[in-house]
């Protein structure tokens, strides 16, 4: 129900987008927090993540239940694999099986895909990457998975306020003043725009905040970024204490988290499920990123590439396929106690950044976001300014960028960097993407002093 860009809601009262986003989420939800949740919950909470062949034991269990049904529901799996999958008992045992390629994962997905009844056929916008299609279990699982991390951190989700920092598709177009933020009742939680979250309205958000007085804070890290560096340069003190902040991002500079511990006063910790075929990650106490071998298998092959298997997805059985992200295994015991495997970036990378004429440094926190918002429609993109004015936003694997794209692209820009620069949008065959770090996303050709140069921007 594509209710967001309905006229209905577009031009009710605030008060009624409220109720008819409840309701909406409502539907939705009960797909999430069914009996499934509450029982994989309370199953996560009796386990102990620092006993490792209690954790292999259940990971191994999760691995031959994922392979029986593929077996079993998936035309793909069965012509693949044949039955070279019983002989698979344990995660070492993956090895045996062919890798699969994403371009043939996406030509054959309706062959993955579980079979289910008529009607339940899943659809991708064209040039989009094929959807998984996930049972409702497979959701709740992957949410209980979540809030357990966050639980771990003292947040409670449901039971607890929540203030969300989300794409902001709640907020009709023609908004242009007001309130930037919708409840959800039923989840005990309020969204925040994040494409508002600029220095013209971020005096309001704050003020709301204060009324709403939330338990957690979650979402995009360059909105809650850009807050708490209004917070922090305006000294302004909040009325409420949050428990802990959690950072949807798969890097988090020390300078960008220690912003948000100040600002704030808790402890803030990321963790990062990029796309529904990427690992999931968690940050535990001691600062570390852990892949979470509850929800699958993650291979490291000699030339650096990544082999996913996960558990999760039993409505699309996603099976030793190579994905297009990097990560290097940290061969050393983590201080937290945890055998779930530790990764990082191959390398560490800078806050690179881009400069706005009337908003200051905007970093690569803010255009990895809109990366990630065209995912689907754009193999990479790259973000290049050679003067104070301009941003030319390149495309790798397009030729000639569609009309439609390229306006929302430069929306998307003009909403970050403000109204008073020029974008342009172009498109190129060759492929930048295997660059890592910001110097892949960020080209800065600007010369700035080596002093006095402020971070006061929106970082």
């Amino acid at each position: 129900m594509k209710l967001l860009s309905t006229e209905l809601y577009g031009n009710s009262p605030i008060y009624l987008q409220n109720l008819l986003l409840s309701f909406r989420e409502y539907a939705h939800s009960r797909k999430r927090y069914g009996m499934g949740y509450y029982r994989y919950l309370h199953q996560l909470s009796i386990m102990d993540e620092t006993d490792r062949l209690t954790e292999q034991r259940h990971q191994d269990l999760e691995l031959r239940s994922m392979l029986r049904h593929a077996a079993e529901h998936s035309p793909f799996y069965q012509e693949l694999y044949g039955n070279d999958l019983v002989d698979i008992r344990c995660a070492r045992d993956l090895q045996q099986l062919p890798v699969i390629e994403e371009k043939l994962f996406n030509e054959r997905i309706d062959d993955i895909r579980a079979r289910r009844k008529r009607g339940q056929a899943e659809t991708s916008e064209p040039g989009q990457l094929p959807h998984l299609w996930l049972s409702n279990l497979d959701l709740q699982k992957q949410t209980a998975t979540e809030d357990y991390f966050k639980k771990l951190h003292g947040a409670i989700n449901l039971d607890m306020k929540r203030a969300t920092f989300d794409h902001g598709d709640f907020v009709p177009a023609g908004q242009k003043h007001g309130a930037f933020w919708r409840d959800i009742y039923y989840l005990n939680q309020r969204l925040y725009s994040a494409e508002h979250c600029t220095e013209q309205f971020l005096s309001g958000i704050i003020s709301n905040l204060n009324d709403f007085r939330p338990d957690f804070i979650d979402g995009l890290p360059q909105a809650i970024l850009a807050l708490a560096r209004f917070i922090n340069e305006q000294r302004i003190l909040l009325n409420f204490q949050v428990i802990s902040i959690f950072v949807e991002t798969d890097f988090f500079a020390d300078n960008e988290r220690m912003e948000i511990e100040s600002a704030f006063g808790c402890s803030a910790r990321q963790w990062s499920m990029k796309t529904e075929r990427s690992p999931f990650l968690s940050e535990c106490p001691a600062g570390n990123l852990h892949f979470n071998m509850r929800t699958g298998v993650m291979e490291f092959t000699e030339k650096g590439e990544i082999v996913l298997t996960r558990f999760h997805t039993k409505g699309t059985p996603l099976i030793r396929l190579k994905i297009d992200e990097q990560w290097i295994p940290v061969e050393r015991p983590c201080p937290c106690g945890s055998v779930h495997p530790v990764v990082r970036k191959p390398q560490k990378p800078t806050t690179a950044f881009l400069q706005s004429r009337s908003r200051g440094r905007v970093t690569s926190l803010y255009l990895a976001t809109i990366q990630e918002k065209f995912q689907q429609t754009v193999p990479s993109m790259q973000f290049v300014q050679n003067s104070i004015e301009a941003i030319e936003v390149w495309i790798s694997g397009i030729a000639v960028v569609p009309a439609q794209l390229e306006r929302d692209i430069i929306q998307e820009m003009a909403s970050i960097f403000g109204e008073d620069m020029r974008f342009t949008v172009k498109g190129r065959s060759n492929d930048f993407s295997k660059e890592t770090g910001p110097a892949g996303l960020i080209i800065n050709n600007l010369q700035f002093p080596r002093t006095c140069q402020s971070d006061s921007g929106m970082g």
